[in-house]
């Protein structure tokens, strides 16, 4: 509850911070109220003095480069990325070949393996995807 009292206070703070005044009481409940009107009568209140809000200064990231600096980073920063998606596909690529590779000489009819007999069902499936994953990561 504290949390929302604070948020509210901020909020009126802001708020009114192009008003002349704002008021400081404590309620019949006990807290503390801040409002641009004044407290009822007989109430003891004070006024807030509020500090001016500072100009908003201008930040260098937002300043255009003269020199056409900024854009020419972004390229670079893009090429990188390319570069490393690239290299990614690539290593991907590279993986789905192999995997296929493996499931297919599973379905070699002479081919013998330590690993455990599937179904054909399965290992169809499996290749079926394998070259789907060729198709997504080669391009072929």
């Amino acid at each position: 509850m504290k949390a929302v009292y604070g948020v509210f206070l901020g909020t009126l703070l802001l708020a009114t911070a192009a008003q002349a005044q704002v008021y400081r009481w404590v309620d019949g409940n006990g807290r503390t109220v801040f409002s641009d009107q004044p407290p009822p009568q007989g109430r003891k209140s004070e006024t807030v003095k509020l500090r001016p809000l500072p100009a908003a200064a201008a930040s260098p990231a937002s300043a255009p480069a003269s020199d056409g600096g900024l854009p020419q980073q972004v390229k670079q920063l893009n090429d990188r990325i390319d570069e490393h998606n690239r290299k990614i596909k690539q290593e991907n690529c590279s993986t789905a070949r192999t995997h296929l590779a493996k499931l297919e000489s599973l379905n070699q009819p002479k081919a013998t393996t330590k690993a455990a007999p599937q179904s054909e069902a399965t290992l169809s499936a499996a290749i079926a995807a394998a070259r789907d994953h060729v198709r997504t990561w080669c391009g072929n």
